[in-house]
């Protein structure tokens, strides 16, 4: 491809610029009337040397328009500009539509001229023609199916000759990126802005369960787990509701069994219904008769516990994780879900033996999960006023919040020297697991206004922070940071950044990179 010159916008002023839409104007070269509505939008200016040309670029909420071209001469056709369309949106490139240049003069009037669809994608080459000399306002007219705007990008002078026009800057020592390279990777930029940030305290913390959605199920008895009739039980993973079927227990004999407990409820009756025909022959002491009631009742309430009660072979036992039935094969348990949720771990055995009290089960209901945090003890008084957190977990960079404080600590644990704090955050999809370690930011109820990043802008290099601001399109700079509090998503510049300037939050190791060879590349241009 033959390479293009690559120039820029003549001088521009103001601070900011204007988004203006645009009207019924056409690519004859004539006059037409101002437009009417507008929008905000961002700029700046960059000298580059490229053919004794300036460079602009210029931002509204949708794309950035970054544009190169040579001196502007009145009457004469210019050579091809370079304007880069670049959609914010993922920052790729625009592949279609048509991009108008309007040059508007003080009184009001214009000079249009427009281009049909990017000879390479996102790269309008429009040569314009002004007939007179003098200073206009300069406006970017982008009109396709993936994107209309208008960016007002500042003043352009059309010089009456070479002579007039002035000598081209020097190219600032700036990090040069080019907009092929930035629309080939994974790139993003954002706009500093004015904000409001919470005040915060960092701390590290872990994923729990919340009291009454987490349960174990233990085995109320020694038995056998029937090989046959635990195939099919839940595995780990498993959703279960409230009262299914987890596990089937035959119990078996020994101290303590089901048996041994019935076998001992039969003959202490025998023995109180004795006590009780001697009593009334006065053969021996009352006590005699009381002390057999008393291991009567006893023995029921443990047999109770098992499910039976007295001679009712059918009575389920106490506890909702458990249900007796007596079946062909004899008397077994049927442990059921407590809870519903998922099956957490799962420790059954068909087919095996297992000991009163063993966990077969443990089952949690994820949607909603705590995040105990540790916070120092040099900041526990300011516990009290905390609203809430946003934290990460290990293994992932998406922030999640927790909006509702459960419990603060009595206490500063003398081992650590933290105070736990409980928080609870929902978990719709799952993806917060129990036991998963996180960093935080407790958040407190004051705030501080200030000019703030998100925090995928700020670099660590050398142990400081530092950010890449984008200066132009293809030119970046490298600011060392003054931080102030953070909410977890942004963060308080006290020193280093300006509202309005744009930072890179995705691809600064590329601009990193491209640090390093700018040395090399100054004074160089790149072909298109």
């Amino acid at each position: 491809m033959t390479p293009l010159l690559r120039f820029a916008f003549a001088v521009l002023l103001g601070a900011s610029v204007l988004l203006t839409g645009c009207g019924d104007e056409s690519s004859d070269g004539h006059s037409h009337g101002e437009d009417t509505h507008s929008h905000s939008g961002t700029q700046s200016t960059e000298a580059h040397d490229h053919a004794s040309g300036i460079s602009t670029t210029a931002w509204s909420e949708a794309i950035e328009i970054f544009a190169e071209h040579p001196a502007m001469f009145a009457g004469q056709t210019s050579a091809p500009w370079a304007v880069h369309v670049t959609r914010l949106d993922g920052s790729r490139p625009l592949t279609e539509g048509a991009l108008t240049l309007r040059f508007r003069r003080p009184d009001g009037a214009a000079y249009v001229h427009t281009v049909e669809g990017p000879p390479e994608p996102g790269i309008f080459t429009p040569q314009p023609t002004i007939p007179e000399a003098g200073t206009f306002r300069l406006f970017v007219i982008v009109e396709g199916v993936q994107v209309q705007d208008t960016v007002e990008v500042g003043d352009l002078t059309v010089y009456e000759s070479a002579s007039a026009a002035p000598a081209p800057e020097a190219r600032s020592a700036e990090i040069s990126y080019p907009k092929e390279q930035q629309w080939d990777v994974s790139f993003e930029v954002a706009e500093a802005q004015e904000r409001s940030i919470q005040r915060s305290i960092d701390a590290s913390g872990m994923i729990e369960p919340v009291a009454g959605q987490f349960a174990k199920v233990a085995a109320p008895v020694s038995g056998l787990t029937p090989a046959r009739a635990n195939l099919d039980m839940p595995a780990p993973g498993d959703r279960v509701r409230e009262g299914q079927t987890l596990a089937i227990l035959s119990p078996s004999g020994g101290d303590g069994s089901y048996a041994d407990l019935k076998g001992r409820v039969e003959r202490l009756e025998r023995e109180v219904r004795r006590a009780e025909r001697l009593i009334e022959a006065e053969a021996i002491p009352r006590k005699r008769l009381v002390e057999a009631r008393h291991d009567l009742t006893l023995a029921r309430a443990a047999l109770n516990s098992m499910g039976q009660a007295g001679e009712n072979a059918a009575s389920q036992m106490a506890s909702a994780s458990a249900e007796p039935t007596r079946d062909s094969t004899g008397f077994n348990y049927h442990l059921t879900a407590p809870i519903s949720g998922r099956v957490q771990e799962r420790h059954l055995a068909p087919g095996s033996r297992v000991g009163v009290g063993t966990v077969l089960y443990t089952i949690v209901d994820p949607s909603r999960v705590w995040i105990r945090l540790r916070v120092p003890a040099e900041h526990a008084a300011a516990t009290s006023r905390a609203t809430g957190a946003v934290f990460t977990v290990e293994g992932s960079s998406q922030a999640y919040e927790a909006s509702q404080v459960v419990s603060t600590g009595a206490s500063i644990d003398t081992d650590t020297r933290t105070l736990p704090v409980r928080l609870e955050a929902p978990n719709p999809n799952g993806a917060l697991k129990i036991g998963m370690m996180a960093d935080a930011q407790l958040l407190l109820e004051e705030t501080q206004s200030g000019v703030a990043l998100p925090n995928e802008a700020i670099q660590t290099e050398d142990g400081r922070p530092v950010a890449y601001v984008q200066t132009g399109g293809e030119s970046f700079e490298r600011r060392p940071l003054e931080l102030g509090p953070t909410d977890g998503q942004y963060t308080l510049v006290e020193r280093g950044i300006q509202a309005g300037e744009h930072v890179v939050t995705d691809g600064a190791y590329q601009v990193y990179l491209a640090s390093l060879n700018t040395s090399q590349m100054a004074g160089h241009g790149h072909p298109h």
